[in-house]
């Protein structure tokens, strides 16, 4: 039958007579068996029967029950003899053992049952029969009861005549233990208090999955989705723990991958956080120091230092790759090193430039400057006697016969240095160009080996030096191109 003539019938058979019950049972279980309930979004056969008919989970299986052990075979037909009993006879009959059921007929009324089932001396199983007797099946017996019908070893139904508890549904095969909540009655009292106790399985057999084969509910903390509930097994326990070891170890995973995948920090992210903190070459870096200092600080926005972050194991810097704390500790001494030689290189170059010999060679220069004065302007005398008689002899004379004109001209030149106005005389040679470039090359190039190790000298300063330079060069070679021409 499909599953909406099944859901017509279990409505024709509910609003026809009280009667139909069985065969509402019988719908019931077909739609439980092959769990069709699923097609309208139910979790269970007993959320079906409430929302579909109003009908209780007690209602629902006590219905079931009876069409499941009153019919022939387990069909949609009623065995003879019981048909036409009432519902209210009919479970009251689940209780009975076959042995007694065989005496009950049309005739029987409910509490002639009641009077049967109090008579048995046996307690019964939660289904209503004895248990099973090892006598009768000494080569398979299994503590359970209905002669082998059902059995302790997987049973989670509570009941009067248990004999082995409930085995765990983890346990193995060969050395079994038992499921703790059933077994332990401390459990059932403390499960009373518990939020979660309207849902829990093992208090409502009705919620519990159902197995394959038997159809009985397997109730167990594994199906439960109440993970914080106290009373919850140690099993259910452990595999929540081992999961959720299994996420983080799967969430560690992620981030080394995702860590792998940052570039690692450059010497200059590091020199940047070398400046922040304002490191001197006199001080000692030790990884324990830098983690106790930096371990749980951050910051940046300086030094070209946009970000840091510090933890227990490391230092980010810039959002790149995280370093441990003994490699960020090695990185900062290097620089140290670095820094310290660069500012033994500039204490070199400072007490060099201070000691080039500035004086001697300004002295040496000075007098050149003397010597070259002196003969250049007893040459320009000795020229400009030769436009009077004396060709030279009234130059060491201050005055001149017949008006000559040399005393005042050597007088004119004579005092070039002293006077505002006077003749353009050269007053440097090549050797003196000569001497101020070799000076001026030597303090660029002491220059650049200073800015070559990133000491922060001034551009300004060196391109003053290359200037100078040029222009001495330049000045030498158009002296040298006169003197050739002269």
């Amino acid at each position: 039958m499909r599953y909406q003539d099944l859901k017509s019938g279990i409505r024709d058979h509910l609003d026809s007579a009280a009667d139909d019950f069985f065969m509402v049972g019988y719908f019931l279980r077909k739609i439980s068996e092959d769990a069709l309930f699923l097609e309208d979004g139910y979790k269970n056969i007993w959320d079906f029967a409430k929302g579909e008919y109003g009908l209780s989970a007690s209602s629902a299986s006590r219905f079931m029950a009876i069409n499941a052990r009153f019919s022939i075979d387990g069909g949609e037909h009623m065995a003879e003899k019981y048909i036409g009993m009432g519902v209210s006879k009919l479970q009251e009959m689940l209780g009975l053992p076959d042995e007694e059921l065989e005496k009950v007929t049309q005739e029987t009324t409910v509490r002639e049952i009641r009077v049967m089932k109090r008579r048995q001396e046996e307690p019964k199983s939660f289904f209503g029969v004895p248990k099973t007797e090892k006598e009768k099946h000494p080569y398979a017996y299994q503590p359970g009861c209905g002669d082998g019908r059902y059995t302790c070893f997987s049973c989670a139904r509570p009941c009067g005549i248990r004999q082995v508890p409930r085995q765990c549904r983890t346990a193995p095969c060969g050395d079994p233990f038992s499921c703790e909540p059933l077994s332990n009655e401390r459990w059932k009292k403390n499960m009373q208090y518990s939020l979660y106790k309207d849902r829990c399985q093992l208090l409502h057999p009705e919620l519990a999955p159902v197995r394959e084969g038997d159809r009985e509910p397997d109730p167990c903390c594994l199906h439960c989705q109440n993970k914080t509930c106290f009373p919850r097994c140690d099993v259910a326990k452990k595999r929540d723990e081992d999961e959720r070891k299994k996420v983080q170890e799967e969430e560690r995973k992620r981030q080394k991958e995702a860590e792998a995948k940052r570039p690692e920090p450059s010497e200059r992210d590091i020199k940047a956080f070398y400046d922040r903190i304002g490191i001197k070459i006199t001080d000692n870096i030790s990884a324990d120091d830098l983690r106790a200092r930096y371990r749980n600080a951050g910051g940046g926005g300086s030094y070209g230092l946009k970000d840091y972050q510090g933890s227990a194991r490391g230092i980010r810097l810039n959002h790149k790759r995280e370093i441990t704390w003994v490699q960020f500790a090695k990185m900062l001494k290097e620089i140290q090193e670095a820094e310290a030689r660069k500012e033994e290189k500039r204490a070199r170059a400072q007490e060099q430039m201070e000691t080039m010999e500035p004086d001697i060679i300004d002295a040496d220069f000075q007098e050149i400057k003397d010597e070259l004065q002196e003969s250049r302007t007893q040459e320009a005398v000795e020229d400009l006697c030769d436009t009077c008689e004396h060709d030279g002899e009234c130059a060491g004379r201050k005055t001149h016969e017949d008006g000559c004109l040399g005393y005042e001209e050597r007088e004119r030149i004579g005092d070039t240095d002293d006077r505002a106005s006077g003749p353009v005389v050269e007053r440097y040679t090549q050797l003196h160009v000569r001497l101020y470039l070799n000076d001026a090359r030597r303090e660029l190039k002491a220059y650049e080996e200073v800015a070559a190790e990133g000491d922060g000298l001034p551009t300004d300063t060196i391109r003053k030096k290359h200037i100078l330079v040029d222009a001495l060069a330049l000045l030498l070679d158009r002296i040298c191109r006169e003197d050739e021409e002269v």
